[in-house]
């Protein structure tokens, strides 16, 4: 939730805001079935009658204190909905390159001749290199038959967790289009580039290699002629097992079948070897004891990289001080009148 005061913005990070919002709405009905009730007994001819019975008690404070009560919960709520302000825009310059990868999320990926299944120990080990890209704009593209991706950026926490709980079934459409990928990746590159400046732009591709809607060596020529090189890390075994099933919690419930045929899923090295080659990038085989992040990162550790400049918000100033003082005075007041009614009550009953 954000309100605009003046050239600040205050926002509301936690949920007391709905909270409270909740609370005020339930104050209000409660005040408005009242109100309803007092004009029912005016309108009895009792009203006289309530007037007098009203009049032997203290008509301030039994309004006074739940008020005291109702407004002092209120303003520690808004408290607890961590208000902010938002401080200054700074400008923020890092060092780095342009890296997009592309992850293969067929169900193929599905296969378990890793440490885990390939699409598991892949984004694991993904993340671990995600971690060490530094100062580097970040973008990917996750993909099967059809691709979903996330522009690129330099908060790389947050581009994490875009494929974090990502699984083969959430994509639209089922095989494996590397060339859509290699597509993919191309555009979000292009939107970035800057012909003023000379930053290098490469592309991680991670994939078992099993390719069902050709021209991978179409789409790698077109990042070549942009000078964009590809590095492919090929995911499973030569030797294969066959494609399994996952129900919704990701057990094993079957295995896939073409016709009536068990379908068998093995590493094509081959076409991912062609995809380096053709843009004068590198392949790597990942095994189980190596996955081959640190031969990447090795990799494009002497590319050229440029200053950046993005404009971000670096200071939040914190305003709950402003709500919290306040609704703990009046519950405080609430609590001296319940004390001094006390007093008043036995004092009453000890002359009495």
């Amino acid at each position: 939730m954000t309100w605009k005061h003046g050239a600040e913005f205050l926002t509301w990070a936690g949920w007391g805001f709905w909270l409270a919002l909740g609370v005020l709405l339930f104050v209000f009905g409660l005040v408005l079935a009242h109100a309803v009730s007092r004009r029912r007994f005016e309108r009895l001819g009792e009203g006289r009658l309530l007037a007098r019975l009203i009049s032997r008690r203290s008509a301030v404070l039994p309004v006074l204190r739940p008020v005291l009560q109702v407004s002092g919960l209120i303003l520690l709520l808004f408290a607890l909905a961590t208000p902010q302000t938002s401080g200054q825009r700074h400008i923020v310059s890092s060092m780095g390159l342009d890296v997009v990868v592309a992850l293969d999320f067929s169900k193929s990926m599905n296969v378990r001749d890793m440490f885990g299944s390939r699409l598991e120990h892949a984004r694991r080990e993904m993340n671990h290199l995600i971690d060490r890209l530094g100062g580097d704009q970040l973008g990917l593209v996750a993909f099967a038959g059809t691709t979903m991706v996330y522009p690129l950026t330099t908060d790389h926490e947050s581009a994490k967790l875009f494929w974090e709980n990502l699984r083969p079934e959430d994509l639209p459409v089922g095989g494996t289009a590397i060339a859509r990928a290699l597509d993919s990746a191309r555009e979000l590159l292009t939107d970035v580039r800057d012909p003023k400046v000379d930053r290098a732009q490469v592309v991680i591709l991670l994939s078992d290699g099993e390719d069902h809607l050709g021209r991978p060596s179409e789409a790698a020529s077109e990042l070549n002629k942009l000078g964009i090189k590809v590095f492919t890390v090929g995911i499973g075994s030569s030797e294969g097992q066959l494609v399994p099933s996952l129900g919704e919690t990701g057990e094993v419930t079957g295995y896939v079948k073409h016709d009536t045929q068990y379908v068998t899923s093995r590493l094509d090295e081959a076409t991912l070897m062609n995809i380096a080659q053709v843009t004068g990038g590198q392949y790597f085989r990942a095994t189980k004891e190596d996955f081959g992040t640190d031969r990447v990162i090795a990799a494009i550790s002497d590319y050229k990289r440029s200053q950046a400049e993005k404009q971000v918000f670096v200071e939040k100033h914190e305003e709950f001080i402003w709500f919290l003082l306040p609704g703990l005075f009046l519950l405080l007041l609430d609590f001296l009148l319940l004390g001094n009614a006390g007093l008043r009550r036995q004092k009453k009953e000890a002359s009495a």
